[in-house]
């Protein structure tokens, strides 16, 4: 969906206070989906009341500050979202580059090579669950161990080359001036001059920051497949 100010803040907070969405969802009494659907798909448009109140204990604000101003346009209808495409669905193809995406120290990449495979998509699931343009996406395959349990060596991304302004606690793979990275985002605005510090998933890394100018966002990860 589109940005939302409101939704960005909700997750800047959420990071700062080092909480997920899952975690934040079942704090204020809701299904471990509901904020997740709220800050990533715009349902519900806008946080009830009582929401917003627990939401805003549970985050150290107002609650006035996690609502807005004015509701929120709704979003144009669309079709109903089916589980799964139905048989004889039309695939797309997304190609697998030849390079590999670090996901730990030593495993650097220097630039996007050949097309090295194709994998078909039904192009209903990459578009409604996806909201993605099957063209701007690409396949690369992790290396190393930083970001496990969530990415482990070898599991191929799903990377939305369109999408090259990630909010903070999102999920990008970026050029960080040594090399090709997946890391988790968070941007400093306020430090001169930008800066970006990345987290890794495995504690055993520590974060590290690089200048905002020098990286180079690739895409934001949109979904992982994970090696059996």
């Amino acid at each position: 969906m589109q940005s939302d100010p409101l939704r960005q803040k909700i997750r800047d907070l959420l990071w700062q206070k080092g909480l997920t969405l899952k975690e934040a969802s079942a704090a204020i009494g809701r299904s471990p989906s509901y904020l997740h659907q709220f800050i990533e798909r715009g349902t519900p448009r806008a946080l009830g009341h009582g929401d917003a109140e627990t939401l805003a204990g549970l985050l150290g604000c107002k609650a006035s500050e996690l609502r807005h101003a004015q509701a929120p346009r709704r979003r144009p209808q669309k079709r109903r979202r089916r589980t799964a495409p139905p048989p004889g669905a039309p695939l797309v193809a997304i190609p697998e580059m030849a390079v590999e995406a670090a996901a730990g120290a030593g495993a650097l990449n220097e630039e996007f090579a050949a097309e090295k495979a194709r994998w078909y998509l039904p192009e209903a699931m990459i578009r409604h669950e996806g909201d993605a343009d099957p063209g701007s996406l690409r396949v690369l395959r992790a290396r190393g161990d930083s970001m496990e349990p969530l990415i482990s060596d070898g599991d191929r991304l799903l990377v939305d080359l369109a999408r090259r302004i990630p909010g903070t606690g999102e999920m990008a793979v970026l050029w960080d001036g040594s090399g090709l990275v997946v890391k988790r985002v968070e941007v400093l605005p306020h430090e001169e001059p930008p800066r970006l510090r990345l987290h890794s998933a495995n504690p055993d890394y520590e974060p590290y920051s690089c200048l905002a100018e020098e990286a180079h966002i690739v895409g934001k990860v949109v979904w992982t497949v994970r090696k059996c």
